[in-house]
């Protein structure tokens, strides 16, 4: 073989491998690094969260029904009390005069009674035998009604006063433990019945609840009888157990007539076994069990974005797509829907590629969506990363699949 022949050939290897090369380079710059997971099958756990503050199931406001200065206070707070002891005394100087004097008025109003029954029934007597007329025996019925009516007065009168006198006295209306006492002896307690003025507050420590507060869009997921798990700010090492028992009807706003307008339901949540260690208004957090699915597939919730209808069939409706440009403008006016990028073997070769798959999605857990239809078990989705899944990757995109990467603290720094 001439020396000439023999450049010749080597010219064309070197400039097959230079191709060949540059050929392998650009079909690498295309292909796209992606973490994968399986999709599986077990439970899912939609939770909706909440904060609030714990709160006794039964509450009592203990406060004076008349006026008076405290002389007297028989209990402390953190005391148990039960129901019917004594706890304070107001001063009823007062309201024993008051009690006094009804009674001098029911005795005067019997007095007088007794006189114009008398009366009465001696002018019956004599108007029966016709020796006075049938006005003066009216007059003396007249006197003894007004006399019993007086009577009457006089007896209600003599309750009330009676009534003011022993609430000067209070007693427990339910056995609890004295969470707060406001008033101390020789202060005044304001009593009235239309504002409370609270003189203590007993409460039933064994039986507690959290009260927090459901933003709108979640409350609709809450049902009575939803459990919860419960964390107290207090006692973070714990998780403690409840259950939800009112859900409130009306809605409270905050930041009414600004950008800011929050709009929150109250919901009870009963706590199951309460420690000891726990007071009335400490902070908890909460996550209420709205739903659980058993034995459905599941995808990590990374993996689901949107995509318009049109993105879906793009491979196999181009032909049709480029006939009909009327289909095209109607496509695009469609609502984007839910998918996720299945891995496949690549059509060309090695390696793989992601096919744009429409789904159906039903609860959503923590981390999880529930996958109702769209997917298999053990299909080998795309998990990350998330700027590829909601922007980059399209159907038929080359990957390579790879390890998520971990945060070093000193490549960061």
């Amino acid at each position: 073989m001439s020396k000439k022949k023999i450049i010749i050939i080597v010219l064309v290897v070197v400039v097959v491998g230079i191709g060949g090369f540059f050929a392998v380079k650009k079909d690498q710059g295309n292909t796209k690094e992606v973490q994968s997971a399986k999709v599986e099958r077990g439970q899912v756990v939609h939770k909706v969260a909440a904060s609030g503050r714990i709160q006794p199931v039964v509450e009592v406001n203990v406060s004076a029904d008349v006026a008076g200065r405290v002389i007297r206070m028989a209990v402390k707070e953190g005391d148990w009390v039960e129901k019917g002891e004594f706890l304070a005394q107001l001063d009823a100087t007062r309201y024993k005069a008051d009690v006094d004097r009804a009674e001098q008025v029911l005795a005067s109003s019997e007095a007088s009674l007794s006189l114009a029954e008398l009366e009465k029934n001696q002018q019956f007597e004599l108007f029966q035998k016709k020796l006075v007329s049938e006005l003066i025996y009216q007059g003396a019925l007249v006197r003894y009604q007004q006399s019993l009516s007086a009577k009457k007065q006089a007896q209600a009168a003599l309750a009330q006063s009676r009534d003011n006198y022993n609430k000067t006295m209070m007693f427990a209306p339910m056995s609890g433990t004295v969470t707060l006492v406001n008033k101390e002896v020789g202060e005044m307690a304001l009593g009235s019945a239309f504002s409370q003025d609270i003189i203590m507050i007993i409460a039933d420590l064994n039986a507690m609840e959290v009260l927090v507060d459901v933003n709108e869009n979640d409350v609709v997921d809450v049902s009575l009888g939803d459990t919860t798990e419960i964390e107290i700010d207090a006692l973070q090492d714990t998780m403690f157990q409840g259950v939800v028992t009112e859900i409130a009807h009306s809605a409270q706003n905050t930041g009414g007539g600004s950008l800011d307008q929050v709009t929150n339901f109250k919901v009870q949540i009963r706590l199951l076994d309460p420690p000891p260690e726990i007071r009335p208004g400490m902070s908890a957090a909460v996550d209420i069990r709205a739903d659980v699915k058993n034995d459905v597939l599941y995808v990590p919730i990374q993996s689901i974005t949107m995509r318009k209808p049109r993105q879906l069939e793009e491979k196999q409706n181009k032909e049709l797509s480029r006939a009909d440009s009327s289909n095209n403008m109607e496509d695009e006016d469609l609502e984007p829907v839910e998918v996720v990028f299945v891995l496949v073997d690549s059509e060309k070769g090695k390696g793989k590629e992601v096919v744009q798959r429409e789904v159906v999605t039903g609860i959503i857990g923590e981390r999880d969506f529930e996958i109702v239809s769209g997917l298999e078990l053990d299909d080998e989705i795309v998990t990350g990363p998330y700027k590829e899944i909601s922007r980059g990757l399209n159907d038929g995109d080359k990957v390579k699949i790879t390890k998520r990467k971990k945060f070093n603290a000193d490549e960061k720094r």
